[in-house]
């Protein structure tokens, strides 16, 4: 069975996030605060979260932060620890947008 989730962010809107204190680390686990230069970098790890849920089709069960995405050394996220998913991360303008697959 394969599950598809997507999710959509504005980079604007998770600019003024960040500025909320404790957001990042609510949010991000410590490697990906590491990894994220830019705003669109978060934004796209931050949709990347969401789409993989949607995918997963039950909902937040872990806080944001438990969820890892890493890249490997071609810059390709995935996530850490969840072989069976897929992603992809694209930037365009003021948006953030990642597809998740679950292969099972």
């Amino acid at each position: 069975m394969i599950e598809i989730g997507t999710d959509l962010v504005l980079v604007s809107r998770m600019e003024k996030s960040l500025q909320i204190p404790g957001f990042a680390e609510r949010v991000f686990s410590q490697p990906e605060r590491a990894y994220c230069k830019t705003t669109e970098s978060f934004a796209g790890i931050f949709a990347a979260k969401e789409a993989y849920y949607k995918a997963l089709g039950t909902g937040l069960q872990l806080p944001l932060n438990a969820l890892t995405v890493l890249h490997d050394d071609r810059g390709k996220p995935y996530f850490d620890g969840k072989r069976s998913a897929k992603l992809s991360i694209s930037h365009d303008g003021d948006y953030a947008v990642a597809t998740v697959l679950l292969l099972e």
